[in-house]
């Protein structure tokens, strides 16, 4: 069998298991003009062709080199040769603070999310190269078994997309030869030869680990038993949450005596998943930082992490989202990238509740939520004036959809 009936039979199976409870009308796919993204292009291409589905592309320019919005331009003509709807979109609004390649990922997905509209599954060029460079990575920051379970072929998104990686168990330089057959041309990133970025460092490394024995089918195998782990994990903590904790609005609410009681891989896994879950982050927070926060809540503190509150209030523990977080998250009709207004006017705004809002709330209505959770309830205003504060009041529920996937769900998949 040639290389390109190979990498066709590999992808259509992939796909074929990704949609096994039903194919979708229509898929998108991220391609940044890169060899892996530009083979998943013509792979998929393929698939969807045979089995009637709707492809569209978006490429994300991130502004950081002079050439970028020519490749990008190249990207939409390669498409538009394949018959494939494309749209660019630039990323302006990094503040050139921080970590660049986290900054550049997180703005990637958003942006995504934000273009995808009823599209739900995203197609990701992840590559078995990736898997072992993101591997080597968690090693080296002393990950534990979520981490090192790396990436997975299907992931929920906490933005309520489903990332889709084909590519997972094929090699970049299989994919190169690919594309060399079909005469596609591509670009090559000059930071993938950066060392000083971490995951280049880890690329570097790859081919004296190769010598020495462990390739790179050994550092997929390892990722599949750690996952294996990680369901069983998961699914303790899911048992757990079901017995001593609820979804409130924006907030998640534990038994405080029961939670302290859990073993304390459950605490950590509960808690990291409730962070991810409540300030759309995903990627979880740092160990060490789930310890320092659990040790500052148990001192009877409030304490902050990755956008949200933790904190004791009469023998529970609740998270919430972080004021702070959303200030710059007020849009005309979704809030915070989850809460979703319904059947709204163009005068209406959802936003957070505030202080201001809270105000406006009947008496009622304030006693039923702590303050640090009641000023980050959803609530729809028109100008400074609230209309509706629909997970407060339940005759307003209508107003507002929540885009999440339920948490005891997005715990098994975390």
């Amino acid at each position: 069998m040639s290389l390109t009936d190979r990498l066709s039979a590999q992808v259509a199976s992939n796909l074929d298991a990704a949609f096994a409870s039903g194919l979708p009308k229509h898929i998108g796919i991220a391609v940044s003009g890169g060899g892996d993204s530009m083979a998943l292009l013509h792979l998929t291409r393929a698939w969807a062709l045979a089995r009637g589905v709707t492809l569209s592309a978006i490429t994300i320019d991130h502004n950081l080199r002079e050439s970028s919005a020519e490749e990008a331009a190249h990207v939409a003509q390669w498409c538009a040769d394949l018959g494939v709807a494309h749209t660019t979109r630039v990323w302006r609004d990094w503040d050139r603070n921080g970590n660049l390649q986290d900054a550049a990922r997180q703005a990637r997905y958003r942006m995504i999310n934000d273009w995808r509209g009823e599209i739900e599954h995203i197609l990701i060029g992840h590559t078995l190269d990736d898997q072992a460079e993101t591997l080597l990575l968690r090693l080296k920051r002393g990950s534990g078994v979520d981490g090192m379970t790396g990436m997975k072929h299907v992931t929920p998104h906490p933005s309520g997309m489903t990332l889709i990686r084909p590519l997972l168990n094929i090699t970049r330089q299989d994919l190169r030869d690919y594309l060399a057959a079909c005469e596609q041309p591509w670009f090559d990133d000059p930071s993938n030869d950066n060392a000083a970025f971490d995951r280049i460092a880890m690329r570097q490394l790859l081919p004296q680990l190769i010598s020495a024995g462990i390739s790179l089918d050994r550092f997929a195998l390892m990722a599949t038993h750690m996952q294996r782990a990680q369901d069983a994990l998961n699914h303790t903590a899911g048992d757990v949450f079901q017995t001593i904790g609820r979804q409130q609005g924006t907030d998640l609410i534990f038994d405080q005596a029961g939670f302290f009681a859990a073993h304390s891989e459950t605490q950590n896994r509960l808690l990291s998943a409730g962070l991810c879950w409540i300030s759309g982050n995903a990627y979880r927070p740092r160990f060490e930082a789930l310890q320092r926060a659990l040790s500052e809540v148990q001192d009877g503190k409030t304490s902050s992490l990755h956008g949200c509150l933790i904190y004791a209030h009469q023998n529970t523990l609740r998270i919430t989202r972080e004021y702070a977080a959303t200030q710059d998250s007020a849009d005309q009709t979704v809030w915070d990238g989850r809460w979703q207004g319904v059947d709204l006017s163009a005068q209406h705004n959802v936003q957070a509740l505030g202080e201001h809002g809270a105000a406006q709330l009947e008496s009622d209505l304030r006693k039923n939520v702590p303050f640090r959770s009641l000023h980050v309830q959803p609530a729809v205003f028109v100008d400074d004036q609230l209309i509706y504060a629909p997970t407060l009041d339940s005759t307003q529920r209508e107003f507002i959809q929540d885009l999440r996937i339920n948490f005891i769900d997005f715990i098994s998949s975390h």
